[in-house]
């Protein structure tokens, strides 16, 4: 597959694209091609990393059955520009399972028709960079964190959303946050917004969720429940996702509402494509949340955010990354891939190498006992301080943790241990705060409770009868004193791959450990290190690759992936 990229003045309307392959050829394969790994959760044992559909291999038709593919989405450049991209995936080589052939193409002629905007849309100017949203209540522990951001000439201000209800229209209370966001982009032209608030405590029972759009009554900041099912035994029933709140436009400028369908049942689709809503996902904004329960939470928040930014971070503890794996899945025989440990470690190795890494690994047993992934050296390492903290591996909203080599038993004291939110109160790393990027289900699920998760029944808390007041990625962001200063990781059930693609590893060609790489490829890239760009430029560089479209785990995969932190925060502080 070649992709290819173009940036597209914002608005405009793609009619046709048209890929005609040159010196067409062909060849005789000796072998049937091996199908491409799929997706499994990022919970399941054994993993199935292959499969054979009988719809293909058994069909005359060449596959893929088109030359090309494209898709359009409306969102931010790498400078910050509202843009319409334009991604065609070329594929050079296709195969007839039948006769055991392959068809070939030496190069292509792309011819592309479009209509420019007649009325280009507009964004203000001179206006605030950043807006902050949230309850009256939190307005006054918000203030001393206006006036940082003001005193590093980030123009800040704050709209509640008590104004927001009384302003905006919508069919619910996250379409109104919507439209406001939609207007201060159009009337400041804001770089990023800071949403404001979680649950209302750690005790609240069932009550996370008010319907199947959206959850209320029970939060100081409302959420957004996307409304895809991937069917089979194992799916979340609706999963949090504040790309909603980012994704303002569709590659032609139009409002993406989420609702494609007009059911009012938002990021629709079925396993079957059956009700499907039409998704933009690009970011149009850069979007984060300090998922705060209460004030104390969010002062200790603030305060993190206010000390980490008021000096450039040390070197001698912000030039570490520590990495952290272990053999996630029980993958074919002959594969022995430590999935974890090889995600972890080409990403570090691509983007990050100016770091020094600090490998926590499970291959590490009886070698160097005090780098495995377990509670006691995990505390150990993370309290000694690091500017970046990457997991991945298998979570919950309690935990998380990995595999020893080809032990993959879930039975007490069969793993490394990794680490649980109960843990997190021994982290002492206080100022010396990491940017987290947690690979794995369920981490930052952040409408998890005590009574809801103390019915072991309810499977759909995840937690299996062992409570959880709030998410892991929670604690580690209100951790006072330690833990991280943001944290990046999925609200639903995460997904990866298994097996080789081209010789090479799969986990980090996609899915899960494809939205952790990109990120660290849009730190690497981007000039403004803030942790919103590098968000927003992670979403950009998946969605290029695998159009979120296509396939329902690349829509999750960038729907559930959530941003805990301050989206304007310089990540190692100011010099």
């Amino acid at each position: 597959m070649t992709t290819t990229v173009l940036e597209l003045p914002f608005g405009t309307v793609v009619t046709d694209v048209n890929v005609v392959p040159q010196t067409i050829q062909t060849m005789t394969l000796t072998y049937p091609v091996m199908p491409s790994p799929q997706a499994v959760p990022l919970d399941s044992q054994p993993a199935t990393d292959v499969y054979a559909d009988p719809a293909i291999y058994a069909s005359s038709q060449y596959y893929p059955t088109a030359w090309f593919d494209y898709s359009t989405g409306g969102g931010l450049n790498d400078n910050g520009e509202h843009t319409t991209f334009l991604v065609i995936r070329t594929f050079p080589a296709r195969v007839n399972p039948v006769t055991n052939t392959v068809q070939y193409a030496q190069n292509a002629v792309v011819t592309v028709h479009y209509k420019a905007p007649t009325n280009p849309k507009t964004f203000g100017t001179g206006g605030y960079e950043l807006v902050i949203i949230a309850p009256q209540a939190f307005s006054s522990t918000l203030q001393p964190l206006i006036t940082e951001k003001l005193g590093h000439g980030i123009n800040t201000t704050l709209i509640t959303l008590e104004s927001i209800y009384t302003k905006y229209q919508g069919y619910d209370k996250p379409e109104q946050i919507k439209y406001a966001i939609k207007d201060a982009l159009e009337t400041w032209d804001v770089h990023y917004v800071l949403l404001v608030g979680g649950m209302k405590g750690y005790l609240i029972g069932k009550g996370a969720k008010d319907d199947v759009n959206s959850g209320v009554k029970n939060w100081y900041f409302p959420v957004r429940y996307n409304s895809l099912d991937e069917g089979g035994t194992e799916h979340d029933p609706g999963f949090i996702t504040d790309l909603y709140f980012a994704d303002i436009y569709n590659a032609n400028g139009s409002f993406s509402s989420w609702d494609s369908n007009g059911d009012h049942i938002y990021g629709k689709w079925l396993s079957g494509h059956i009700g499907k809503d039409i998704v933009d996902l690009y970011p149009d904004v850069a979007v984060g949340r300090l998922a705060a329960r209460n004030t104390n939470e969010l002062k200790i928040m603030v305060d993190k955010i206010i000390a980490y930014e008021a000096s450039a971070a040390d070197p001698t503890w912000f030039k570490k990354m520590i990495l952290v794996g272990g053999d996630s899945f029980d993958d074919r025989p002959g594969s022995n891939i430590y999935e974890g440990e090889v995600s972890t470690y080409f990403s570090w190795n691509e983007s990050m190498s100016s770091f020094t890494p600090v490998k926590v690994f499970a291959s590490n047993l009886n070698i160097s006992n005090d780098f495995t992934p377990t509670r006691t050296n995990l505390e150990r390492v993370i309290t000694e301080g690091a500017g970046f903290l990457y997991f991945d591996g298998h979570g919950n909203p309690l935990s998380w943790n990995t595999h020893w080599h080809d032990q993959f038993s879930w039975a007490r004291g069969a793993t490394p241990g990794g680490i649980n939110e109960y843990d997190m109160m021994k982290l002492k790393n206080g100022a010396k705060l990491n940017v987290c990027i947690v690979g794995g289900c369920h981490n930052s699920m952040i409408n998890v409770s005590f009574f809801w998760t103390l019915n072991a029944k309810n499977t759909a808390t995840w937690c299996y009868g062992e409570p959880a007041p709030r998410s892991w990625s929670e604690w580690m962001m209100d951790r006072k004193g330690g833990g991280s200063i943001a944290c990046m990781g999925n609200t639903g059930l995460g997904y990866g791959l298994v097996g080789s693609i081209n010789g090479e590893p799969a986990c980090y060609q996609g899915l899960g450990g494809y939205i952790e790489r990109t990120f660290l490829q849009s730190y690497n890239a981007n000039a403004t290190k803030t942790l919103g760009n590098c968000w927003t430029g992670a979403m950009n560089r998946y969605l290029f690759t695998w159009p979120g479209m296509a396939q329902f785990a690349d829509a999750k995969t960038v729907e559930e992936w959530m941003a805990l932190g301050d989206p304007s925060l310089l990540i190692g502080g100011y010099s």
